[in-house]
Formats: structure tokens, C-alpha cells, sequence
């Protein structure tokens, strides 16, 4: 499926995989793999972690490149989501269960995921999402991305 991806959906992987790649090397390594599946509560142990990199790394250079990450991710990325999948997503960033990602949730998301954002920066992100206006991402503007 990765050399049917649109533009928009290779920028948008591109994008997934910067998040990834925390120390920006253009490849992501076991542990920063790991350290993603942490900040989203995904209890992997070491061998499945090892695994997990063996599966995605074709060339067997320890690290998944762009490419690799592509291969793997795009079906997945690009699925349609059923709408307890997303809840299961949205419970994750909603850390106070208040029906909403406030700008402090998702600044302890990223930060977690190894990535510092400014007050600015994560402010942007949260209204580039919020449709209402109200300075919070609902679960329904939250969907908005996966359709």
C-alpha cells in the first residue's frame, strides 16, 4: 500500500514518523520506539518490543527508516476506525476524563513521547483541531482526524 499513498497521506506519515524519531536522526530506534508505546500505555515487554523492530526493519539495520515505517504503518494509519477504537485513542490523551484533550494533556502526551513543545506551539495544535472554539479538542473534533 505504500506506493498508493497520496501526498497528503505520505506528508501526514511523515509527520507521525517525526513524532517517532525524537532525537532526529531519520530513523526510529528500539528505544524510542519503546518510549512511544510507554507514553500511549501500550505494555509491550523487551522481546515483543525486539520483535516489533525485526518486523519493520526489511534492510536489518536495526532502526526503521521512512520507508519501512510506511510499509508497515500506512494500512493501519489509513483504516478506517471503529468508533470504540477511537474512544480507546481518545481516553488516552484525556488524562482528567473529562470529555476533553485540554492543551495540558497534550503537552504531557508529547512530552512523554520525548517531544517538548512551546505553551505557543501546543496552543496552535489544540486549535488547528478545536472547531468550536471553546480551547479544548471534544471527542467528535478529535474523529475529525481519522476521516
Amino acid at each position: 500500500m505504500s506506493s498508493s499513498l497520496t501526498s497528503a497521506q505520505r506528508k501526514e506519515l511523515k509527520d507521525a514518523f517525526d513524532v517517532f524519531d525524537t532525537d532526529e536522526s531519520g530513523k526510529i530506534s528500539q528505544n524510542e520506539l519503546g518510549n512511544i508505546l510507554k507514553a500511549l500505555n501500550i505494555k509491550i515487554n523487551d522481546n515483543q518490543l525486539k520483535q516489533l523492530v525485526v518486523d519493520m526493519d526489511s534492510d536489518q539495520s536495526g532502526e526503521i527508516e521512512f520507508d519501512e515505517f510506511c510499509r508497515v504503518m500506512s494500512e493501519a494509519f489509513f483504516k478506517k476506525y471503529t468508533n470504540n477504537e477511537l474512544r480507546v485513542a481518545f481516553q488516552q490523551f484525556d488524562q482528567d476524563g473529562s470529555g476533553y484533550i485540554q492543551a495540558n494533556e497534550l503537552e504531557s502526551i508529547m512530552r512523554k513521547m520525548g517531544r517538548r513543545f512551546s505553551k505557543s506551539q501546543i496552543d496552535n495544535m489544540v486549535k488547528s483541531l478545536d472547531s468550536s472554539g471553546d480551547g479544548k479538542i471534544s471527542f467528535d473534533e478529535f474523529v475529525q482526524l481519522f476521516q
